[in-house]
C-alpha cells in the first residue's frame, strides 16, 4: 500500500498535478479552456498553521508548473489569471467528499460566499460545464490523508 500525502502539501501538489496531466478528460478540458496561470489560497486554520499558497502554470499537452509560495503578497506578485480562495476547514470536507465518491459543485461554493475566485468566471463555467468530472479519478486515486 502507497503511504498517504499530507493534504495540503507540496508534495499532494506535485503527486495530483501529474496525474491530472496524464487523466485525458482533464486534457480534453484544458485543450478547450486554453493556458491560464491560477493561484490558490488555502488560508490558515483548523489545523493548518499558515496559508498554503501555490501558483500554477497550465497550457494543453504541458506539464504543469507549480509555484509554491510563502504567502499571498508573493502569489499576488505573479498575477495569476485566475485566484482561488478558500477556508482549510472548506478545503478539507471537499476532498473528503470527492474522495468518498460526491462530484462537487464549484459554482454553487462560490455563489454562496464559501469560496472566492477572481478572474473570468463566464469562461470558467461554459468549459467546467461540460467536464464535471475531469480530474475526479486522479484525484481519487490519490492516497490522501487530511491534516485534523
Amino acid at each position: 500500500m502507497t503511504t498517504p500525502l499530507e493534504f495540503p502539501s507540496r508534495d499532494w501538489s506535485l503527486a495530483l498535478s501529474r496525474l491530472l496531466h496524464g487523466d485525458a478528460e482533464v486534457q480534453t478540458a484544458l485543450t478547450e479552456f486554453g493556458a491560464f496561470t491560477a493561484g490558490a489560497i488555502l488560508e490558515k486554520g483548523d489545523g493548518l498553521t499558515r496559508d498554503f499558497c501555490v501558483h500554477i502554470e497550465a497550457a494543453p499537452g504541458r506539464e504543469p508548473k507549480l509555484r509554491f509560495c510563502d504567502d499571498e503578497d508573493e502569489l499576488d506578485e505573479l498575477e495569476p489569471d485566475y485566484l482561488v480562495r478558500a477556508p482549510h476547514r472548506l478545503a478539507r470536507e471537499l476532498i473528503k467528499s470527492v474522495l468518498a465518491g460526491a462530484v462537487p459543485d464549484p459554482l454553487k461554493l462560490l455563489t454562496t460566499g464559501q469560496a472566492s475566485m477572481r478572474g473570468d468566471l463566464g469562461r470558467v463555467v461554459r468549459v467546467a460545464g461540460r467536464y464535471p468530472t475531469a480530474g475526479l479519478a486522479a484525484l481519487r486515486s490519490l492516497p490522501t490523508r487530511t491534516i485534523s
